[in-house]
């Protein structure tokens, strides 16, 4: 899995792209399809380096697709992992597919920070520090801010302000072509033999 907390900072760029490009494939599906269980747990990495997006066991195709894409609707709270878990799952409240934006950020926090959000915490009180008290992880100065920006945006307390998975693979190949002079017209997480854009390289069906 990925729960190696020693990544080189340019690796989890990349597989923070990675995992943008294979939930981007899901929730461009049609009908959608709603994972609604990230956590690093069911991240896996192949012997080419490829991060692969496992066990669909809670995921969720999203009602009525041709409807507004932020549109929310009623389906189980308090599904997947507390401590990835979106606060309006938490709170039993209507959810759309967003609340896989809010798990990606926590995992992507904890690839650059090495440890869990609220690691001193359970699970369910780390649920409840974003659902009940409206406080969110410690972000480190040492993180640079488009990073700390963009995880502050993809946990934000309103589920329709979170970026969608397309703009933040844009927002991570720009920040690699700035900071480590990656080619944008041949990003690293689309360097290997399938395109991760398709999901055929990020996503494994394992149950």
């Amino acid at each position: 899995s990925i729960n190696n907390t020693h990544l080189p900072k340019r690796t989890q760029i990349i597989y923070a792209q990675q995992l943008a490009a294979g939930m981007n494939h899901l929730h461009k599906s049609r009908p959608p399809i709603i994972h609604r269980d990230l956590k690093p747990a069911n991240l896996l990495i192949d012997f080419s380096g490829t991060l692969k997006i496992a066990d669909f066991g809670l995921a969720k195709i999203r009602p009525n697709p041709e409807q507004n894409e932020v549109e929310a609707f009623q389906m189980t709270g308090e599904t997947g992992s507390y401590r990835f878990m979106a606060p309006e799952v938490f709170r039993h409240e209507e959810y759309s597919e967003t609340v896989d934006v809010y798990s990606y950020a926590m995992i992507f926090y904890y690839m650059l920070r090495g440890i869990p959000p609220w690691s001193g915490l359970s699970g369910v009180d780390a649920a409840t520090k974003a659902a009940v008290d409206g406080e969110w992880p410690l972000i480190p100065r040492d993180v640079d801010d488009r990073l700390s920006t963009l995880l502050k945006r993809c946990w934000d307390e309103n589920p329709k302000a979170r970026p969608g998975f397309d703009g933040i693979i844009i927002s991570l190949t720009m920040y690699l072509h700035d900071v480590y002079k990656t080619d944008t017209d041949n990003p690293d997480w689309e360097s290997h033999d399938s395109k991760c854009m398709k999901g055929g390289c990020v996503i494994s069906k394992v149950f």
